[in-house]
């Protein structure tokens, strides 16, 4: 079995972004609200995306097959968390709106990328250095790239104007450092675009990008994600399409 620095570098973005939504399941036990669940929900579909991808990269590094898919995998979880804050978008700044209009296309989108990751020809295999190079089509990438940009943007969006306009620091300090997570997303999502297929480094070096931003996400989420508060009362918190905590 041939070591894959690729797939260590989706277990440590596993376990980050694992504590991020074991965070949103507290809070949303604590809240009882939507907004809890469907950010408990959106952060659940990416350690769950990169632990197929770790379990594959890690054990099946050889086998072009088992790599594909799970690039396909990856991308059917990452549009379901993309469907996810398209619906939260419109929940929140949309409430007369359904927001499965902000759900569907996306969704539709997603899968139009799910089924060019399966049906694409496409090699990913593992490198002398022991990074992966998923091989992915340009097309794909710049689809996987559009449903990061126009979902994760406006959520940080609607963030920063909840840090602006909260008076509550616990608050503000949660919404921080949520946001700074999202941009650290954008950035996970295109290593493997950019610094593959347009810069044309090796795989490693993306692995060892995703490394280090895991370890910061890992600690900016333990620093600003606390354990949810205790309400003083608890049955004066009514569900309302504010980001709640």
């Amino acid at each position: 079995m041939s070591f894959s620095l690729t797939g260590l570098s989706f277990l440590f973005g596993a376990v980050s972004i694992g504590m991020l939504a074991f965070r949103f399941f507290q809070y949303w036990q604590e809240e009882k609200n939507t907004t809890s669940k469907l950010f408990f929900w959106f952060t659940s579909m990416f350690p769950i995306f990169m632990l197929f991808v770790a379990i594959g990269s890690l054990f099946f590094a050889d086998n072009a097959q088992i790599l594909k898919l799970t690039v396909v995998l990856a991308t059917f979880f990452q549009g379901i968390a993309c469907s996810i804050i398209g619906y939260m978008i419109f929940y929140i700044k949309f409430p007369s709106v359904s927001p499965w209009w902000g759900a569907i296309p996306i969704f539709l989108l997603s899968m139009v990328a799910t089924f060019s990751s399966l049906f694409l020809s496409y090699s990913p295999h593992l490198e002398p250095d022991g990074g992966i190079n998923w091989d992915i089509p340009l097309s794909l990438g710049i689809i996987r790239s559009i449903l990061f940009l126009i979902t994760f943007l406006p959520l940080i969006l609607i963030l920063i104007q909840q840090i602006k306009s909260s008076s509550d620091a616990f608050v503000r300090t949660k919404a921080f450092g949520l946001s700074i997570v999202l941009i650290f997303g954008i950035i996970m999502g295109f290593l493997d675009f950019f610094l593959e297929t347009v810069l044309g480094l090796s795989a490693i070096s993306s692995a060892i990008a995703l490394i280090f931003l895991s370890i910061i996400v890992f600690f900016m989420i333990f620093i600003t994600q606390k354990a949810p508060k205790k309400q003083k009362d608890e049955t004066s918190t009514p569900s309302s399409p504010q980001i709640s905590w």
